[in-house]
Order: C-alpha cells, then sequence, then structure tokens
C-alpha cells in the first residue's frame, strides 16, 4: 500500500487515503460478526503487535515525505484489527471514528505534500526544511495537520485514540506496554 501512495500523484493519494482504505475497514465491520474472533485472536494478535512497532521504526528512518507519510497510515490504520478483536459495540464506535479521522488527516496531509512538491519540486526532507522562511502560513497549516496527525488533545481524533487506547487495555492488560513505544516512535517520526 506505500507504493501505491509513493506512485500516485497527488489527487490519487488523497482518494485511496480518504474512500478506498476505508472500504477494507466497512467490510471487515460487516463481517465482524462471521469471524471466529477466539481462534484468530491467538494467532494474529501478536503479528499485529509485531507489525505496528515496526512500521513506527520504519517511518523513522523516511527520508521521502511523501513515504512517510503514506508508511505512518500504515501503521496509524493497523490498529483496526485490535479494536475488531476486542469486538464490542465502543470498539466498533472506536473503529468508525478511527476510520473518519485517519481519512481526514492523511488526506489532508497528501494534499500538503503535493503542494510543497510543487514548491519545492522535491519530496525529501532535507530540501524542504526551510518552509517557515518561504510560506510561514502553509508551515502554520502543516504544523496544524500534524498535531491532527499525532491526535493532540484539542483535535477530535484525540478522543478516538483515547477509545482505542482502553479498548486495547481490555483485549490484554499488558498490551499498553506495546503501545507506549508504538505512541513515542509516532512522536518521533513527527518531530523530524
Amino acid at each position: 500500500m506505500p507504493i501505491a501512495h509513493v506512485e500516485a500523484p497527488t489527487f490519487g493519494s488523497v482518494i485511496l487515503a480518504r474512500i478506498l482504505l476505508k472500504l477494507g475497514g466497512v467490510s471487515l465491520v460487516r463481517l465482524l460478526n462471521l469471524l471466529n474472533l477466539e481462534a484468530l485472536n491467538f494467532y494474529l494478535l501478536a503479528y499485529f503487535i509485531f507489525f505496528t512497532v515496526f512500521t513506527t521504526i520504519i517511518c523513522c528512518f523516511q527520508s521521502d515525505f511523501k513515504r512517510l507519510i503514506a508508511y505512518s497510515s500504515v501503521s496509524h490504520i493497523i490498529v483496526i484489527p485490535f479494536l475488531i478483536f476486542s469486538s464490542n459495540l465502543l470498539s466498533v464506535k472506536t473503529i468508525i471514528m478511527i476510520m473518519l479521522f485517519h481519512g481526514l488527516r492523511s488526506s489532508l496531509i497528501f494534499f500538503r505534500v503535493g503542494v510543497l512538491y510543487s514548491l519545492f519540486s522535491s519530496r525529501l526532507l532535507i530540501i524542504i526544511r526551510g518552509l517557515i522562511v518561504v510560506s510561514p502560513l502553509f508551515s502554520l497549516l502543516l504544523v496544524l495537520t500534524f498535531f491532527f496527525t499525532l491526535s493532540a488533545p484539542p483535535f477530535p481524533s484525540y478522543v478516538a485514540e483515547v477509545f482505542f487506547l482502553i479498548r486495547s487495555f481490555f483485549l490484554r492488560n499488558k498490551i499498553l506496554f506495546i503501545f507506549l513505544p508504538f505512541i513515542f516512535l509516532g512522536l518521533v517520526y513527527n518531530i523530524n
């Protein structure tokens, strides 16, 4: 999926992030009653934990801005299976909130990357470091978009992330210690 985001034009990435990725989440919610979650839970939970931390580590080493956004999008949307495994009404509501806010934030940030590419003719992070000198207003909008991506408290995505942490704690009480590096590494690559 990250390769499709990187190779697509800006509008293609926005459509892919906003609509097409959410169709998979909606289908998982629709098939929630048909899945044997107890059998899948034991085998797939460790895989999703490893994949969550691994994709966040990959994000910390990206130099291409659009590739960074694509991998961070994948590492953020991987929280949906954890909510499916904890299957109750709050989990379904949290899945819907995460998909809604993920669609908003990822399309906003892909749009910002497209504008940056038109300004600098490059997506390398080292080249676009002086953005505040070129466009202070766009820098402010980009910082606000990053805070929305981080699910900072004034933004509505914060509520969805708190519900996710609560539901994952009820799934396995030790899983919260796995998500602390995930949250910290998310902060690291967003500050980068």
